[in-house]
C-alpha cells in the first residue's frame, strides 16, 4: 500500500499518454526481462502448454480455467517481450545500457526512472554519494523531477539501514535528513466519502521538512522506527491549465488551510512484525502499528495525532505459481481542541496504491477503512535472471469518513475490481499495469514501483 507514478488514459493527453505507457511498458519487459529465445523455458503451468491434457474435475481446476483464459492475452504480450528483449540482446543495446550504468555507479553516480508518489508522474531522477549499506556510514544527495513538473532535492546522511525492514534482529540503523519539493498539479474533490468528481480542481503545495530517524530490529521479523521531523508547507493556486483553481470551485471552509503557511514538528513512532520470506510470490504475513503527534507553529492550525494500523496475508499455492492476498489498513487523524487539521494532511483514498478505479487522492476525510483482495497467477518467469510476468485479478473496497464509527456502512464503501499485468524481480521493482472498474468508470493505469 505503498505511492506509485500513475498515468490515466482519457483525458486530453490521452493519445500522448496511450503512446508513452505503450512506450513505457515495452522498455520495462525488454530491460527487465532479458532473455535469449533459444534458453527461453516455458512454465509448465502456462497455458500455452497443451500436454497437460483436459484438466481434472475439482475445486481448483474449475478455479483456474477461468483465469487461464482471462490471462491468454496476456501471456502472450509477455512472449512478445521476451521477443523484444532477444532482438535488444542481439544487438548489444541492454549489455551498453548495463555496462554504462556500472560504469556511473563506480564514480558515485545513481540515476533512476522513477516517481515522487502516487499521483506524481514518471520522471528522472539522479543520486550523488554513497548509498546505505549495512554496517557502514553512508551519505547522498538526491534530485529528479517528473514529467508532471514536479520536482524534489533530498539529502540524507546516516549509518547502516537507511530503512530499516523486518527481517534478522540485532540490526541497527539511523540518519538525518532535509527535503524540498515541489507539486504543482495535485488535485482536490471535497472532503468525504459523498465528494463529487465533478468537483475536480487543483491546487499547488510547496514542502520543506528536515528530521532524523532511528530504527532498530529487537527480534526477529520484527522493527521498531522512531522519528523527529519539522515542516513547513505552503499552498497555492495549482498550475493546471485544463481544472478550476481550487478557491473557485470550494469556499474557504471546505477547504481547511488552504493558502495559509503551515508549520509543524512531529514526533512518530511504528512497530512492523513480518514473517515469511522474499520472493516473486512470497508467503507472507504482517502486522504494522503507526503513531505521531504533530505539533503545530501556526495559528489557526491544530495539534493532531495520526494513528494507522494494517494487516495482511500473502497464501501462495500450487509450487508459488498463485497466491491469495488478504489486506486491511485503518487510518486516522484526530485534532485536539481548537484549529482544524490542514485538508492536505487528512488520510486519502484513490490511486494505483488504493482503489486504483479512481483518481489519486480522490475521497479525503479524519478517517479511512481499506480491504484488498488479490488473487495472482505467474505466467511467465525468466529463465536467466530472478524476473516475473504476473498477471491478477483484484478487488478493494474503502470509504473514509468523518467518524467511522458512526458512519461506516457496508453501502458506502467505493468499490474498485479489476485485472493487472505486472513486471517484477526478486527485489520488488518493476511496473505494473492495469485496468480498473468502479462507480466512476473505467481506468486503465500504469505504475512504477520504484521511487525517490
Amino acid at each position: 500500500m505503498g505511492g506509485r507514478a500513475r498515468f490515466v488514459v482519457g483525458d486530453s493527453r490521452g493519445h500522448l499518454l496511450a503512446f508513452a505507457l505503450s512506450v513505457t511498458l515495452a522498455l520495462a519487459l525488454t530491460l527487465t526481462l532479458p532473455a535469449s529465445a533459444l534458453a527461453q523455458q516455458v512454465d509448465a503451468d502456462s497455458i500455452a502448454v497443451v500436454e497437460r491434457g483436459t484438466p481434472g474435475i475439482d475445486g481448483w481446476d474449475i478455479a483456474q480455467l477461468p483465469f487461464q483464459v482471462l490471462t491468454a492475452p496476456l501471456y502472450l504480450l509477455a512472449l512478445g517481450g521476451e521477443w523484444a528483449a532477444d532482438k535488444v540482446s542481439e544487438t548489444h543495446l541492454l549489455g551498453w545500457v548495463v555496462y554504462t550504468n556500472m560504469q556511473l555507479n563506480r564514480r558515485g553516480l545513481y540515476p533512476t526512472v522513477a516517481d515522487l508518489g502516487s499521483g506524481s508522474g514518471t520522471g528522472a531522477a539522479l543520486l550523488v554519494g554513497v548509498p546505505a549499506r549495512d554496517g557502514a556510514p553512508w551519505a547522498y544527495v538526491r534530485g529528479g523531477a517528473t514529467q508532471r513538473s514536479y520536482w524534489r532535492l533530498l539529502a540524507r546522511a546516516g549509518y547502516g539501514e537507511e530503512s530499516l525492514a523486518p527481517g534478522p534482529a540485532r540490526r541497527f540503523g539511523a540518519h538525518v535528513f532535509g527535503s524540498a519539493e515541489a507539486r504543482p498539479e495535485d488535485e482536490f474533490f471535497g472532503i468525504g466519502w459523498d465528494s463529487r468528481e465533478e468537483d475536480r480542481s487543483d491546487y499547488e503545495l510547496e514542502r520543506r521538512i528536515v528530521g532524523g530517524e532511528l530504527g532498530f530490529a529487537p527480534a526477529p521479523n520484527t522493527a521498531i522506527r522512531l522519528d523527529l521531523s519539522w515542516s513547513r508547507v505552503e499552498t497555492r493556486s495549482g498550475a493546471n491549465d485544463r481544472l478550476q483553481d481550487i478557491d473557485s470551485v470550494f469556499q474557504a471552509g471546505d477547504v481547511p488551510r488552504f493558502g495559509e503557511t503551515d508549520r509543524y514538528a512531529a514526533v512518530g513512532a511504528a512497530a512492523e512484525w513480518r514473517s515469511g520470506r522474499r520472493g516473486m510470490i512470497p508467503g507472507q504475513r504482517w502486522l504494522r502499528i503507526g503513531l505521531r503527534w504533530n505539533e503545530s507553529n501556526s495559528g489557526g492550525a491544530a495539534d493532531f495525532a495520526e494513528f494507522d494500523a494494517s494487516a495482511g496475508v500473502v497464501f501462495p499455492f500450487d509450487y508459488e505459481r498463485r497466491s491469495l492476498t488478504l489486506g486491511v489498513l485503518y487510518r486516522t487523524a484526530r485534532p485536539s481542541e481548537g484549529g482544524v487539521i490542514p485538508f492536505y494532511r487528512l488520510p486519502v483514498l484513490g490511486g494505483t496504491s488504493a482503489l486504483s478505479a479512481y483518481r489519486t487522492g480522490r475521497f479525503r476525510d479524519r478517517d479511512l477503512v481499506l480491504g484488498q483482495a488479490e488473487y495472482s497467477y505467474r505466467i511467465w518467469l525468466s529463465p536467466i535472471d530472478p524476473s516475473a510476468v504476473i498477471a491478477s485479478v483484484f478487488l478493494h473496497g474503502g470509504m473514509v469518513a468523518s467518524d467511522m464509527a458512526e458512519e461506516f456502512a457496508l453501502d458506502r464503501l467505493k468499490p474498485s475490481y479489476g485485472t493487472a499485468l505486472s513486471v517484477v524481480s526478486a527485489a520488488g521493482s518493476g511496473g505494473r499495469l492495469e485496468l480498473a472498474a468502479g462507480d466512476e468508470g473505467i481506468r486503465l493505469n500504469f505504475s512504477l514501483q520504484v521511487g525517490y
